[in-house]
């Protein structure tokens, strides 16, 4: 028997064994939660506790490392500041007298600024060290900060945008992101991910909406207590920006050494043939393998991480769709949703950040829930089955006339649309090694930073028609694509045994 037989008969035993111990898993699975359920109406109150500690991941959480800790603590303060302004960016660009146009202009330049820093710094941060890049980001927000605050410039504003750290999504910007998301797969073991991340978003996502909250409370108290004018007003979110990113630079000097890039740990390169015995192919297990050694490459591609193939094509798959998903977004960021809700409703500025608040904290909340979904569905389910229904309503969010319902939609959307953040770093980590995931994390959100470039520029002339009604329409439909497309194209590496 030839080389290639006995290697194509080895690849098929390898599939069948596989997908019998998927099999199993699935139905011990299905049994455990079966028993728990039934346990859970004669637990006591300490037990239900404990039941609910283990299933939302906290237990994971507190007995994390203190870099854990710092991490998400940074991503905190962090997400206040970019919450606070980016639910008053376009109403603070307004102010000065700036087209809605130019004011789309400005977050596209502002989304290509923030491409250019993402790419360059995601290739070389591992060479250079983790932590004096998160130092080094940390100072470029303080920096952009004190330049909104105290410059009314637009020219001028908008290289600082480009420049600096700045968000007109409410959602992360620069490689804070794509360091914090490596480092803690670096930090947790593999069957810890998907708790850490899952609390990493829920944290996250509340401090952006309490800067929502923080933002439209100190607008309306600087103008109704202080007489401020609007303009002033805004500034002043500003200052709280700059306070925050210097609380920023403190902690990211406080990280430990322990996030640095390490070399390939057995654990990270381990593949199905070198499991125990009697262990199957796990959600932990890389999802190829890399059977040739890598080849030399040249100085300027040892910035480069080397991949299979099969791995490049899974990681290009990912990032095209993640990119169609962050297009969609970019038609409804969080500066222009504001807006349209406070011009089509006239909702004041501290009413309109409540309301964002309340979603964020929602949505933030309910996040929490994916980490014990990812565990028994997979990751590609999870994103898929809570992502749908949110695109969906995304979709229909400006038919109604009422702000009531308007509301609704906004509150029932919150509750599904973060839950499959944490299964997609879940589901990326697993697919590269640990050296290599800096890179792979920072090309991937390269290319959906990319792909929000013009998206806000499509929204500035819409809006200035009067047509920013279509882009919630454009932004739900593609998002519903997308999902139809991660189902397709990975529920095959949809492995269910240890997440």
């Amino acid at each position: 028997m030839s080389f290639k037989t006995q290697k194509a008969f080895l690849l098929l035993f390898r599939n069948i064994k596989y997908q019998w111990d998927k099999f199993q898993t699935t139905v011990s699975h299905s049994i455990t939660l079966s028993f728990r359920l039934r346990l859970l109406s004669t637990m006591s109150f300490g037990s239900w506790l404990s039941f609910v500690s283990s299933e939302i991941g906290l237990d994971t959480l507190v007995h994390s490392s203190w870099d854990v800790y710092i991490i998400i603590a940074l991503r905190m303060i962090r997400l206040i500041g970019f919450g606070s302004t980016s639910l008053i960016l376009a109403l603070y660009l307004k102010s000065l007298g700036i087209d809605e146009s130019y004011i789309g202009l400005f977050m596209t330049l502002t989304f290509v600024g923030d491409l250019t820093t993402s790419f360059v710094l995601s290739l070389v941060t591992d060479q250079i060290g983790r932590k004096r890049v998160l130092v080094l980001c940390s100072i470029l927000m303080l920096a952009t900060g004190v330049v909104f605050t105290t410059i009314d410039n637009y020219f001028f504003l908008l290289v600082t945008a480009v420049v600096g750290i700045l968000t007109p999504s409410g959602g992360e910007v620069g490689p804070f992101r794509t360091i914090e998301q490596s480092s803690i797969a670096s930090l947790c073991n593999q069957r810890d991910r998907s708790d850490v991340y899952a609390w990493y978003t829920f944290l996250g996502s509340f401090c952006a909406a309490f800067g929502s909250f923080v933002a439209g409370s100190i607008v309306e108290f600087t103008r109704s207590e202080w007489g401020f004018s609007d303009l002033k007003s805004y500034k002043s979110v500003f200052a709280l920006y700059c306070i925050l990113s210097l609380i920023g630079v403190v902690l990211s000097l406080l990280v430990s050494g322990d996030i640095e890039s390490k070399k390939q740990s057995a654990e990270s390169i381990s593949v199905a043939d070198e499991e125990s015995p009697g262990e199957g192919a796990s959600e932990t297990t890389q999802l190829l393998a890399n059977e040739e050694e890598p080849k030399p490459k040249s100085r300027f591609f040892n910035l480069l991480p080397y991949l299979s193939p099969d791995v490049y094509l899974i990681v290009l798959k990912i990032s095209l769709l993640f990119g169609l998903d962050s297009f969609a977004s970019s038609l409804t960021p969080l500066s222009w949703t504001s807006y349209y809700i406070k011009k089509k409703f006239g909702i004041p500025s501290s009413y309109l950040g409540s309301v964002f608040f309340v979603t964020g904290f929602i949505s933030g909340f309910t996040s929490l829930g994916s980490t014990s979904m990812t565990k028994r569905l997979g990751p590609v389910v999870t994103m898929v089955a809570t992502h749908l229904p949110a695109s969906i309503l995304l979709a229909v969010l400006p038919f109604p006339n009422s702000f009531l319902v308007t509301l609704i939609i906004l509150v029932l959307r919150a509750s599904m649309q973060t839950m499959d953040v944490a299964p997609k770093h879940v589901f990326l980590a697993a697919t590269v090694p640990d050296d290599d995931r800096t890179a792979v994390f920072g090309f991937v959100n390269v290319v959906k930073t990319l792909a929000q470039i013009v998206g806000p520029s499509i929204v500035g002339i819409l809006t200035e028609n009067g047509l920013q009604w279509i882009t919630f329409v454009i932004g739900g439909s593609l998002k519903v694509a997308y999902d139809l497309g991660v189902l397709v194209t990975f529920l095959t590496f949809n492995k269910n045994a240890a997440y």
